[in-house]
């Protein structure tokens, strides 16, 4: 117990001599301070957006609902093309890291015989500064901060070798796993130093309910993620700069490395994932909707083979010569067997398109097996409900309730309104106020998080690797210390 003891003493004192070599480098702690003033600066302007982007939201959809409760007398198809327009609603953690809500549209119009995409994204009309990247809470932990750990950590244990006091050390009786331990644990420290105010306020923001309700999961599966996620970078600092002659090439190496992890990577992954998985522009997408319906039966042409069976099949049922003659409304009959078809086909072209978008984040995520940011900035996502799992949900929603919507106003349609002069009918508005609120359900986090094992695996990898060469670093020490006991 006494030699654990001396063993934990040693690291922690190696610790505390690396965190004052830290403290005395003035240029080290200008950059500390900067990257604390960035993320707290970036965690109040998303605050600030997200904010403004709620109240907008809010006030836009109370205004088409008021819209729509106050429409006058009419007939139901009529409302039918009136349309209704519905609202992405941001998870409360998007302030944190919007995920791919920048790209993602924020509304979407709902009306009869076809779905639309969703409309106005950030990315679509802001100023190019937004190719620069938005500056987040997450943006500044997974790329600046792990940059800001190299800075500080490159020449902990290669300064002590330019300078003549390894030796002294491992002369001292320190162990090269202590001095290692001690590097690692104040370097540890500094990032730490860093990353606590910009954690801390994001939970003091979440904590308030200024975003909505946030879960202590989400909030504490962001903490374990990035704590592994910078713990990993702290680990691989040490190791260049055990494994480097000299302070100067193990920072030039360390660049390198967050150069290709941070930057390289990413790009090249997305490239490879449209190369080999490419997914149809909307234009084309639109395209390959209109062809699949063209294909089947048309509505408005009365000799349709399939709209013709469906007529005898209705005057079979009620015994009746002719479609004047039906107890229902033959033309809401029509539109409602139309809408079942156009909205079957267009679903299943939907279907086709996600599954092409999960082939390419597939290869992401493998990519991510070669950059833990790849694999970071998923998890990310993923905790804090901003993935594209997140805006398939708001899609898949919206056009659950858009069809309800539509047949419940066919069935008024057959029901309410008579074949005969049927244009110039009109329902009483009474019948608008009767139709259900459109509410999302954002995924929860243990689905989310369900399909993403590998960037799990990567995240776990970016921790053993370093580890396991840290292994390898203390051997190398060691002979130093036998070659000084030696001497």
């Amino acid at each position: 117990m006494s030699s654990w003891r001396a063993g934990l003493r040693n690291a922690l004192l190696v610790a505390r001599r690396q965190v004052g070599a830290v403290r005395e480098d003035r240029y080290v702690v200008f950059l500390l301070g900067l990257v604390i003033a960035l993320g707290v600066v970036a965690v109040l302007g998303a605050r600030h957006h997200a904010a403004s982007e709620a109240e907008q939201r809010s006030r836009y959809q109370a205004m088409v609902e008021r819209q729509w409760l106050e429409q006058p007398n009419r007939h139901p198809h009529r409302v039918i093309h009136y349309g209704f327009l519905v609202f992405r609603e941001e998870a409360p953690l998007a302030f944190f890291d919007p995920g791919v809500g920048a790209w993602a549209g924020t509304s979407l119009f709902l009306e009869g015989h076809r779905q639309n995409t969703a409309n106005f994204g950030d990315a679509r009309h802001a100023t190019g500064m937004l190719r620069f990247g938005r500056l987040t809470p997450a943006s500044v932990l997974a790329l600046l901060l792990p940059l800001f750990v190299v800075v500080a950590g490159f020449a902990s244990v290669s300064a002590e070798r330019e300078r003549g006091t390894l030796r002294l050390l491992l002369a001292q009786g320190a162990t090269p796993a202590q001095i290692l331990a001690g590097k690692v644990l104040g370097t540890g420290a500094v990032a730490a130093l860093a990353a606590l105010p910009i954690g801390l306020a994001a939970v003091v923001i979440a904590a308030s309910g200024a975003v909505g309700p946030v879960s202590a999961g989400r909030l504490a599966g962001l903490a374990g993620l990035y704590a592994a996620y910078l713990a990993g970078w702290v680990l691989v600092t040490v190791l260049a700069s055990s494994f480097r002659a000299s302070s100067r090439s193990a920072l030039a190496q360390l660049i390198a490395v967050w150069v290709v992890l941070c930057v390289a990577v990413p790009r090249l992954g997305a490239s490879v994932a449209g190369a080999l998985h490419p997914v149809p522009s909307r234009a084309e997408f639109t395209a390959q909707v209109e062809r699949a319906m063209n294909e089947v039966g048309d509505s408005h042409n009365p000799q349709d083979p399939f709209f013709r069976s469906l007529r005898d099949e209705y005057l079979a049922r009620y015994e009746v010569g002719s479609v004047e003659e039906l107890p229902v409304n033959w033309g809401g009959v029509v539109s409602r067997e139309g809408e079942a078809i156009s909205s079957r086909i267009q679903e299943e072209q939907q279907r086709d398109l996600v599954e092409g978008q999960r082939r390419q984040d597939r290869v992401l995520s493998w990519a991510g097996l070669l950059s833990p940011y790849l694999a970071a900035r998923d998890l990310s996502m993923a905790v804090s409900g901003t993935g594209p799992e997140a805006v398939e949900a708001f899609r898949a929603q919206a056009e659950a309730h858009r069809y309800d919507l539509i047949q419940r106003l066919n069935d008024l349609h057959i029901n309410e309104i008579r074949y005969e002069n049927d244009r110039a009918q009109r329902l009483p508005r009474e019948h608008w106020a009767e139709f259900p609120t459109f509410g999302t359900r954002p995924p929860p986090l243990g689905g989310a998080l369900a399909g993403r094992a590998l960037s799990l695996a990567a995240l776990g990898l970016w921790i053993l690797l370093p580890l396991l060469g840290l292994g390898l670093a203390r051997a190398r020490l060691a002979r130093v210390g036998v070659e000084r006991a030696a001497s």
